[in-house]
This record gives structure tokens, sequence and C-alpha cells, in this order.
């Protein structure tokens, strides 16, 4: 069978891409990877093609009358969910060990899809004012509206986290929401310490356990070898920068 198609955009920049990539690499679905550049016109064929929002990912499964095209990163999880692998991505069991009257798994599946939905609606008071910037630290005069922010994801870490290991992903086992929240961490690197922001050590603490993933190292490698600036997706001031742009 023909390996799905995911259409990412810059490593360095584009959370939504990562967090499609990071799902579908952590559940261990095979897929072939079509990287474009962020606003370049190199991309409009690749986009008009398969894309109808003009928007990174797009995930392409199949071909010709068997093809399907998904966009938008939460219907990618859902579809990779119902077609692409044998684990349950809300909580990282194997689905025929599943238990569906279990109220354990009833409870964290409903959290887990919550907090995914309330990072994909919401939460753009951080999303708008910590682009993404893996190369980058940076020091940002964050608002009321972005501190709310991250107050409400310390909150949900704290939840989720509470009497696991310190190692632990957000639900024991890596999930959907480990994926989703991945790039938060990404954008507390380049902010938080720069900018002035204390985390709280359970907030730390997975952090740095997301950071010692494999899959998320490796898109970090990938992203630190990117030299395109986007202007677009730069905030605050620079204070270092990592990676080939630091040579």
């Amino acid at each position: 069978m023909q390996k799905p198609l995911l259409i990412i955009g810059n490593k360095n920049y584009s959370s939504w891409s990562l967090r499609a990539w990071l799902l579908l690499t952590a559940f261990e679905i095979e897929f072939e990877e079509q990287p474009i550049e962020l606003f370049d016109e190199s991309a409009l064929p690749i986009l008009e093609a398969h894309a109808p929002t003009g928007k990174v990912p797009v995930l392409v499964s199949g071909e010709g009358d068997q093809r399907v095209t998904v966009w938008d990163t939460l219907a990618i999880a859902m579809y990779a969910n119902s077609f692409l692998t044998d684990k349950d991505i809300w909580t990282g069991n194997l689905k025929s060990e599943v238990n569906k009257d279990d109220n354990r798994h009833r409870i964290d599946s409903a959290y887990c899809q919550s907090i995914v939905a309330e990072m994909h609606s919401g939460l753009t008071g951080i999303r708008n004012e910590m682009p993404m910037n893996i190369r980058a630290t940076a020091k940002i005069q964050p608002s009321s509206a972005c501190l709310a922010d991250i107050a409400r994801i310390e909150a949900i870490f704290a939840e989720c986290l509470k009497g696991r290991s310190e190692d632990s992903f957000l639900f024991g086992a890596f999930t959907a929401a480990d994926a989703f929240f991945a790039p938060v961490v990404l954008r507390l690197q380049t902010y938080a310490k720069a900018s002035g922001l204390a985390l709280q050590p359970t907030t730390q603490q997975y952090c740095q356990t997301m950071r010692n993933n494999l899959h998320l190292q490796a898109w970090i490698t990938s992203a630190l070898k990117e030299t395109r600036i986007i202007t677009e997706d730069e905030s605050g001031e620079i204070i270092s920068l990592s990676g080939v742009l630091a040579n």
C-alpha cells in the first residue's frame, strides 16, 4: 500500500505541521514527507493541488478513486486514529486492549480530546505573541492575554501530571495531547526565560520530558539546519540563535 503523503511547512516555524508530523511519527505511522516553503511562490502549485484552504499540514492518503485528502491538523489526527494506527491516540493504548466500559479510559479519552480541542481553537494569546521559532532565544513583553494562556497551559499540565512519574507524558503514554502541546514547549523554550517568565516546576519537568523525546529531537535537528528567515513569524528581541544561522 502506498504510504500517505504529509505536506508540511518550514520546520523552524510551522507549529501546526509539527503537531501532525509528531503525531504520525510517534504512533509509528509510515508516511512520505513533502516540505514546502511558507509564504513562497514555489509552494503554490503543491498547495493548489492538495490544500483547499491553502494551508499546511495536509495529509494525502491513497490514490485514484481511493484517494483521501485531509486538511487541518485536528482532522488529520482523527483520520489517523480511525484508519492508520492500531493504537488509540487519545490514551496511547492498543485499541484491542481498550475496554470502553472502563471508567479510566473514558475519563482520560474525554480529557485528552478536550485539551486538544482547546489548543486547536483557543490559546490565541500565546500563539500570536510567541510564534514558534525553534532556532531563537527571544525577549517579548507578553500581554495579559498571553500570560493568561500560559497560566491555563500550566494548569492543564499540572492536572494531567498529578500523581504521575517525573518523566511522564500528559496521560502516561504519549498521546495526541503531547503532539498538540509540543509547539508550546518549544515556544516556552524560546521566550519564557528571556522574557523573565517563571514557570512552575511541573511545567519545567514536562518541557524537559518532551525535549528528551527522540521524535521531537529529530524535528528540532532538521529545523536548526534551515536558513530561511520568515519575518511574518519572527517576534520580539532576538537574544541568540542556534543552528546554522548561529555560525
